[in-house]
C-alpha cells in the first residue's frame, strides 16, 4: 500500500462515542494485512441485546451496508460488526465511521401488541393512573410519538415486573426526595426490561426507591423490582413499552439530519389485566386492582420453568 494511502486512512479514521450508554460498547477495527480487508469489532458490557449502528464513509472499500448503514445485534463480549473490503482498482483508500448503540433488536413490523401485562405492583393492591406523560416531556421536550402510562403509588408499596425478560438498566441515584415545584431533572431512577420479542419496558420512577434487582437479572411477572421505602413528596412511576423500529435505523443521519425529538424507537398501547380481566388501554385518573394469574405469569415460560414455580 502507498504510503498516502496508508496516511489517508490513518488520519480520517474516528469513532464517535456510544449514544445509548457511554463506555458501554465500543468499537474497534484492524486490517488483515493479506488482503487488506478492514474488520470493525464491538467490545459489550451491556447485559441483554444491543443493537450497534455504524454509519460508514468509504473511498477504495466496500461493504453490503444499506445506504452505508450497518446494523447488527451484539451480545456481552466481544463480536465483529462490520467488514470492508479492499478494492484494488481504487487509488485512494480511505474509511470512517461513526456508532452507536441501542437498548433491543430491529423490528422490521409491529410486535404483538395483544401481549397481557400485569400492573406493576404487588397482587391485589391498587393503583391509580394519573395523565400519560414522559420525563422529558415534563421538561419541555417530548419524545416523538410517546405512548406510556403515570401509575400513582404510595410509601411503602413495591413496583413489580409487568412482564417477563432481562433487566439491562437499572439505577437508583436520587436518593432524596423532590422538592415541592421541582422535578427530577433525568430519568435516574429507573428499571429498563428487554422482552423476549425485542420490545422494552421503562419504569421511570420520580422518586427514592430501593432497588431489589441489579442489571443482568432475569425476571418474572409480578417479581419485585423495587420498593418506595422513603419519603417523597409523591411516588410515581411512567411506564413504557416501546420497540426499535429498523427503517428508523436505517436513516444515515449523517447525510439527513432529523428534527428535534426524534427516536428510533415507537412506543406501544399495551393491555393490561387488571381487576380480574384482561383490559385494553388504561384510562387516567381511574383506579385499578391488581392480580397475578398464573397464565399470564408462565405465558413466556418454559414447560420446565412452569413446573419448577408450580404454574
Amino acid at each position: 500500500m502507498k504510503l498516502r494511502n496508508l496516511l489517508s486512512i490513518l488520519l480520517v479514521f474516528f469513532t464517535a462515542s456510544v449514544i445509548a450508554q457511554p463506555r458501554l460498547i465500543t468499537c474497534s477495527s484492524e486490517q488483515n494485512p493479506v488482503d487488506r480487508s478492514i474488520n470493525v469489532f464491538a467490545d459489550s458490557q451491556a447485559f441483554g441485546d444491543y443493537t450497534v449502528k455504524l454509519i460508514y464513509i468509504l473511498s477504495g472499500f466496500s461493504t453490503n451496508a444499506t445506504n452505508d448503514v450497518a446494523l447488527t445485534v451484539v451480545n456481552r463480549g466481544h463480536s465483529t460488526v462490520g467488514k470492508l473490503t479492499f478494492d484494488k482498482s481504487a487509488n485512494i483508500h480511505s474509511f470512517a465511521y461513526t456508532y452507536q448503540s441501542f437498548p433491543g433488536t430491529p423490528q422490521h413490523k409491529i410486535p404483538d401488541t395483544s401481549f397481557t401485562y400485569l400492573l406493576p405492583v404487588t397482587e391485589n393492591n391498587s393503583l391509580r393512573t394519573f395523565r400519560s406523560g414522559s420525563v422529558s416531556e415534563r421538561l419541555g421536550t417530548k419524545p416523538d410519538g410517546y405512548i406510556g402510562v403515570d401509575f400513582m403509588y404510595k410509601l411503602g408499596d413495591t413496583i413489580c415486573a409487568a412482564r417477563a425478560g432481562i433487566v439491562y438498566e437499572c439505577s437508583d441515584e436520587v436518593k432524596e426526595s423532590e422538592k415541592i415545584k421541582q422535578v427530577y431533572n433525568s430519568e435516574r431512577n429507573k428499571v429498563s426490561i428487554e422482552h423476549k420479542d425485542g420490545t422494552l419496558s421503562h419504569y421511570s420512577i420520580l422518586a427514592p426507591i430501593k432497588l431489589l434487582v441489579q442489571a443482568g437479572d432475569y425476571v418474572i411477572p409480578g417479581q419485585p423490582i423495587a420498593v418506595f421505602a422513603n419519603q417523597s413528596v409523591k411516588y410515581d412511576v411512567l411506564f413504557s413499552v416501546s420497540y426499535l423500529d429498523e427503517k428508523k435505523l436505517y436513516i444515515n443521519t449523517e447525510k439527513t439530519p432529523q428534527p428535534a425529538g426524534f427516536s428510533s424507537y415507537n412506543f406501544l398501547h399495551v393491555p393490561f389485566y387488571v381487576d380480574g380481566k384482561k383490559a385494553g388501554q388504561l384510562e387516567p385518573f381511574k383506579e385499578y386492582t391488581s392480580s397475578h394469574p398464573k397464565e399470564i405469569i408462565g405465558a413466556e415460560m418454559s414447560k420446565k420453568d412452569k413446573k419448577k414455580l408450580g404454574l
